[in-house]
């Protein structure tokens, strides 16, 4: 039987934004180094913004591994774990790193990329989900469909973004985009908001601003109904448990009887 880790991740690191080209390498983030003496010192610079680096997670591991710098050393902790196929998502990106479209398509398109070379060297067991750029919605399918062409498996969404929800009609071309390829919407414990990401910011846990907002997502989608509106489109709600689901289905059945429907 194929064993799948479907919610792996990598920390990205310079390498990652080696492949931005012409106008994008000005948004390339730097790190910057705080002389404090925390444990958490190191930052990126990602337009204008300090954001933690993500050094101090997975520190079990080697950084060959969790860096993803040489594959082969990701698939023999895999072979150590009885893990056949990883699902690869971002970890920078949890969180909201830009409200400017160049950026965030630079930021995206350079990390595609990487991870497509990653792919290259692991085709069968490393598979990825790709980071779009939702503030061009012109420019999802471009993108969404280089990333299929090239290993990726799902696109990576978090429970808020773009200051919306997720049944906004402003994502209406990303799932069409998604229905079409046959990329599922792999909605990840994270925030797109940066309202809500401030909001929170002195929870340190995240779990209102990450996980709850995930439950949020699920209720207002199949509330508004996209589901019936995108028949062929495919959902995935990860790392966030799924203990909720009870309580969520059982809210949106009353909700739906008051308005005279019928939850199927």
């Amino acid at each position: 039987m194929l064993r799948i880790d479907a919610d792996a991740h990598v920390l990205e690191t310079e390498k990652t934004w080696e492949y931005m080209e012409g106008a994008d390498k000005k948004f390339r983030p730097q790190v910057v180094v705080s002389t404090g003496g925390s444990p958490n010192d190191e930052y990126w610079l990602v337009d204008g913004t300090l954001r933690l680096k993500s050094r101090n997670v997975g520190k079990n591991t080697p950084a060959e591994s969790r860096e993803l710098r040489d594959p082969s050393a990701r698939l023999r902790h895999m072979d150590e774990l009885g893990v056949d196929v990883q699902v690869i998502f971002p970890t920078m990106f949890i969180i909201p790193l830009t409200a400017r479209p160049e950026i965030e398509l630079a930021l995206g398109r350079s990390y595609n990329r990487w991870m497509a070379d990653v792919w290259k060297q692991a085709k069968e067991r490393l598979r990825w989900a790709a980071v779009l750029p939702l503030l061009s919605m012109h420019k999802v399918f471009e993108e969404a469909k280089f990333a299929k062409e090239n290993g990726a498996c799902g696109i990576f969404l978090r429970g808020s973004e773009c200051e919306r929800l997720l049944s906004d009609s402003y994502f209406f071309p990303l799932y069409e985009a998604a229905s079409r390829l046959d990329l599922p919407i792999c909605i990840h414990s994270g925030t797109g908001s940066s309202g809500l990401y401030d909001y929170f910011r002195y929870e340190t846990i995240g779990f209102s601003k990450f996980k709850l907002v995930i439950v949020g997502a699920f209720h207002n989608m199949i509330m508004d109904g996209i589901p019936e509106r995108f028949p062929n489109l495919k959902v995935a709600f990860l790392e966030a448990g799924a203990q909720w689901l009870p309580y969520v289905l059982n809210d949106l059945g009353k909700r739906y009887k008051l308005q005279g429907r019928e939850l199927n």
